[in-house]
């Protein structure tokens, strides 16, 4: 560790003051970090015993910028402070003898004037210190889910409450909070700012259990410029979860400016003392961090709509599994050859595709053959096809894509007009609003009810000239089985989303959904020897 510079007693002016005449003492208190970052110990009391005989003792707390001022008498005194402070690895308390005797006086309390204790069970010194707070707040970072989009959200009361970004809830009918790789909980927005972009979310813990919440710092003072902060952000797995380190250059009420590195909205900065100071958002095209004092006020509102508000639903709903799909099952001996067919069909104005681990490594398979037969006619001047990783989750998707059609007398005028060298101008038949899946009567949950934006495109002779939606359901790997007894797919249009387009899945596609995530079930089930012994 660098050695630290600090006076111990800083005594200013020239002149002396007489014993019992008041004097100026200001205190400053603040400790250096290993990178030498200046940090203010806030909330700290001093008590000062004088020497004189019959006199009381004085108490000073330290405001947030770590300092106090009071008058006192001139003299001699005891330096006591009530509470240690921790700061990483160890533990300062400071407990000394000084004399006030100049009319302005200055007492600093530093590293070099403190005793410090290493704490019980302190990481060596040379661990990087926010990677010991990193360990400490990872879990306070979780995800928010809607059907557009995935971000992130600070847990902030272990009563259920999670801050998160605003703007992205605006038009969600679906809200999830995901706070591990098991637990993941419907959640209902109860407080928002959309001045400030924030908002608070409400999940029920009923059958989750306990959770840990985040202290916030709400004041941006706070922070010293040159102070090192980190932030967390949480793609969705614990094992993905990222830290990523960056040092202050700016923070005031409008703004946190510093270098760290930023990809996700809703991820929360964290001071190096772990106190969460700010949020990340996107606006004007690009991420800014908003101090995290905007939000007390919606804060203070959701705390006070705990006792009266409508609890979510406590169920917890299902996740994608941690393990991916065994590679080496992708393909099996004895499947033969791949019957498209089974996992696509029409359904009113949509085509229906299901997408399971094996039929997305086919599909795969058979794009990486077309590039590289093209690839072998016309190799000049490109780069060979890469095979992509068949590295896919165990999970069953559910597409719905919405058909196109094309308008007789549009196409008609524009062929006159361009003497028949015009595209073929075509239009979305309707948009995708929702899908139910049903196994038996019963609904099967989604793990992300994806509702997706199908955009306009354009070739040489076809243009898709606007833009409509298509559904990209994730459901589990069990969703679909034998044991339904039948199972049948509701699709709901925004042309007509009161009367769903029905069709109930034949037993042959049944039972090939089922056998294809068979090798993942094979490989969760113990060994025969270990299920014995069990």
């Amino acid at each position: 560790m660098k050695t630290l510079l600090m006076t111990v007693l800083i005594v200013s002016l020239l002149t002396v003051a007489s014993a019992g005449q008041n004097v100026k003492l200001k205190v400053r208190a603040a400790l250096y970090d290993r990178d030498l970052n200046l940090k203010p110990v806030p909330h700290l009391v001093v008590k000062l015993t004088s020497s004189a005989a019959g006199s009381q003792a004085v108490a000073l707390q330290t405001s947030f910028e770590g300092t106090a001022e009071a008058d006192i008498p001139a003299g001699s005194y005891h330096v006591v402070t009530e509470s240690p402070v921790e700061l990483f690895d160890k533990s300062y308390r400071w407990e000394f003898d000084v004399a006030f005797t100049k009319p302005d006086n200055t007492l600093e309390l530093s590293n070099d004037n403190a005793k410090a204790t290493p704490l019980a069970g302190a990481r060596d010194a040379r661990v990087d210190e926010l990677a010991y707070q990193y360990k400490r707040v990872k879990n306070v970072v979780v995800t928010v889910q809607t059907e557009h989009s995935a971000f992130d959200g600070i847990i902030v009361d272990p009563a259920g409450l999670v801050l998160t970004v605003e703007h992205l809830l605006e038009q969600a009918t679906w809200v999830a909070v995901q706070l591990d790789d098991q637990r993941k909980l419907q959640a209902t927005v109860i407080a928002s700012d959309k001045q400030h972009d924030i908002a608070v979310l409400r999940i029920n813990l009923a059958s989750a259990g306990q959770i840990a919440a985040g202290q916030i710092s709400s004041d941006p003072g706070a922070l010293i410029e040159g102070e090192r902060v980190f932030m967390v952000e949480n793609p969705g797995r614990e094992k993905d979860k990222k830290l990523h380190t960056g040092v202050v250059s700016r923070a005031d009420l409008n703004e946190i400016v510093t270098d760290t590195k930023i990809s996700y909205v809703g991820s929360p900065l964290f001071n190096s003392s772990g106190s969460a100071v700010g949020l990340t958002q996107f606006a004007s095209d690009k991420f800014r961090i908003q101090p995290i004092a905007a939000a007390t006020e919606i804060l203070g509102e959701a705390r006070q709509k705990l006792a009266s508000g409508t609890l979510p639903s406590a169920r917890l709903l299902p996740v994608t599994p941690t393990e991916l799909f065994p590679e080496d099952s992708l393909h099996a001996p004895g499947r033969g050859h791949w019957e498209k067919d089974v996992y696509s069909f029409k359904a009113g104005d949509f085509y229906i595709e299901f997408i399971t681990p094996i039929a997305k490594y086919e599909v795969d398979n058979e794009l990486y053959g077309e590039a590289m037969k093209d690839y072998g006619k016309h190799s000049k001047g490109k780069t060979a096809p890469v095979e992509s990783e068949h590295k896919y989750d165990v999970v069953l998707v559910i597409a719905a894509i919405p058909k196109t059609k094309a308008p007789f007398w549009e196409n008609m005028a524009n062929s006159s007009l361009s003497n028949g060298t015009a595209p073929t101008v075509m239009h979305y038949k309707t948009g995708f609003s929702k899908m139910r899946l049903l196994c038996g009567d019963k609904e099967a949950d989604p793990i992300w009810p994806g509702r997706v934006a199908e955009g306009a495109k354009r070739n040489w002779n076809v243009v898709l000239n606007d833009e409509s939606s298509g559904g990209r359901y994730i459901y589990s790997h069990d969703a679909i089985s034998p044991q339904c007894g039948k199972v049948t797919l509701q699709i709901f249009s925004t042309k007509d989303p009161d009367h769903p387009v029905e069709r109930i899945l034949d037993e042959k596609q049944v039972a090939r959904i089922w056998q294809d995530f068979e090798a993942f079930r094979q490989a969760q089930s113990p060994h025969p020897a270990v299920a014995a012994q069990q």
